[in-house]
């Protein structure tokens, strides 16, 4: 499976004119791909909207990308778009499938950038703790890029409440778990948005 995380900006005041047809947007989002989730950046860099998506694999979400580049308009808000960025990722080996449901409404979306060649140490370091973190609270998936550039890992966590989160956080501190020991040594940068699920997202 390999997911395509994009992020639709928007200019200024345009949330009036975009909310009326933004499930629409998001309905048919991709010809080959399975919409999962439709989230409001609420704490981030605001008028933005990410889409994440499920692609069978590699060559369907070349087809996409293939398809997109020829759609004069293919979100049909494009006079209202401020730029539009498509990362496709692959889930991290612990991750599990992603199934639409109710989890948050709140969705913490964490965006890592490693150094060269430094996955396979993230990774073993998260593998060692990642059961338990769990239990504090559902990790929805932890996937890393496969684009050009430098690699980013983004991990996902769904919160019913704010509270939920801050208690998750400190449980895991306290343990001695979070962040993973070993896990942040090949880290460069680290970045951390809350977005909300929206009404018509298949993750809730």
């Amino acid at each position: 499976m390999i997911y395509d995380l994009t992020i639709l900006s928007l200019l200024p005041n345009t949330l009036g004119a975009v909310m009326p047809v933004l499930p629409e947007a998001y309905a048919s989002f991709s010809a080959t791909g399975r919409p999962l989730g439709a989230f409001a950046c609420e704490f981030g860099t605001l008028n933005r909207f990410a889409f994440l998506t499920a692609y069978e694999g590699v060559e369907a979400i070349a087809e996409e990308r293939a398809r997109l580049m020829t759609a004069e308009d293919p979100y049909k808000i494009g006079a209202h778009l401020a730029c539009v960025t498509s990362t496709a990722f692959k889930p991290l080996s612990f991750a599990k499938p992603i199934t639409p449901g109710t989890y948050g409404p709140f969705y913490e979306f964490r965006t890592y950038t490693l150094a060269p060649n430094g996955l396979a140490e993230t990774e073993a370091a998260w593998a060692k703790i990642i059961d338990r973190r769990h239990e504090m609270s559902p990790l929805l998936t932890n996937m890393a890029s496969i684009e050009e550039g430098p690699q980013r890992m983004v991990h996902i966590w769904p919160y019913q409440t704010i509270e939920a989160r801050m208690a998750a956080r400190a449980q895991a501190s306290k343990e001695g778990i979070w962040p993973p020991p070993g896990g942040s040594g090949r880290l460069t940068n680290l970045q951390s948005e809350l977005f909300v699920a929206t009404s018509f997202s298949d993750l809730k």
